[in-house]
């Protein structure tokens, strides 16, 4: 946290539209004001306090959010952004049964990532080739082979595509598939999240490592013989889990 006696204060001249008020704040993480505050007194957030005010730099923001990013990928299910939880974003509305694919032949990896978003029903203009090289960069860099039976492929940068949606591609594998995971995870199912920005990307991921680890829904997903059944389990598994975190 940072104080305006601290030598890595805001330096004069910083441009207007690089500094965010809590409001701002707030709209650009998509959580509450509240929930800012609770970070804030947590010591969570990268902030400067100007008399009675909290300012923040969104080149900082965006600095923490690619950490949180690498922390949530790095430690699996350990939840390391609790303060974010009630803003998660839900998974099963941003599938179609389009995007859904069953029982998919065996083959490595980048292949398969290749195979899926080849078959994507994607937003008009979206290079798909790209897409996939930047799948493929981030895997490169860290698997996302995060739970025992499901792995989490997404760009390397998300508003690199301008996509004006969130979507999400799934497909379960006939066979395990290696994803060089240092834990020797080798999912059947492959969720590919197409988030705007790297917040919606680790409001997703938040969300998608607890559902996808747990063994009842891997069970129920890759017993389904239709899309629409893989969306419905989803859809009833994150409903379970607002109920009980709502209690």
């Amino acid at each position: 946290m940072l104080s305006l006696d601290d030598p890595k204060k805001v330096k004069p001249g910083v441009p207007t539209g690089d500094i965010l008020t809590i409001r701002q704040l707030s709209g650009y993480l998509m959580v509450s004001e509240k929930t800012i505050y609770r970070m804030l007194d947590r010591s969570l957030l990268p902030a400067v306090r100007v008399g009675a005010q909290w300012r923040f730099r969104k080149r900082d923001v965006d600095a923490w959010l690619d950490e949180q990013v690498r922390k949530v990928e790095a430690e699996g299910q350990k939840a390391v952004l609790e303060e974010l939880e009630p803003s998660e974003i839900d998974i099963h509305p941003l599938l179609m049964a389009e995007n859904v694919w069953l029982d998919v032949p065996p083959m490595p990896r980048d292949e398969l990532l290749a195979w899926m978003v080849a078959r994507a029903t994607l937003d008009a203009g979206v290079d798909r080739e790209a897409l996939v090289a930047s799948i493929r960069a981030r895997e490169a860099l860290c698997s996302t082979a995060l739970v025992k039976d499901a792995a989490f492929p997404h760009p390397n940068e998300p508003s690199d595509f301008g996509f004006p949606r969130k979507r999400v591609l799934l497909a379960v594998a006939r066979e395990p598939v290696t994803f060089n995971d240092p834990n020797g995870h080798k999912p059947r199912v492959i969720v590919v999240i197409l988030a705007r920005t790297v917040q919606g990307y680790l409001l997703a991921i938040s969300r998608a490592v607890k559902l996808f680890g747990n063994a009842a829904l891997i069970g129920r997903i890759t017993k389904s013989a239709r899309a629409a059944d893989v969306i419905a389990a989803i859809r009833e598994a994150e409903e379970r889990l607002a109920a009980s975190t709502s209690r």
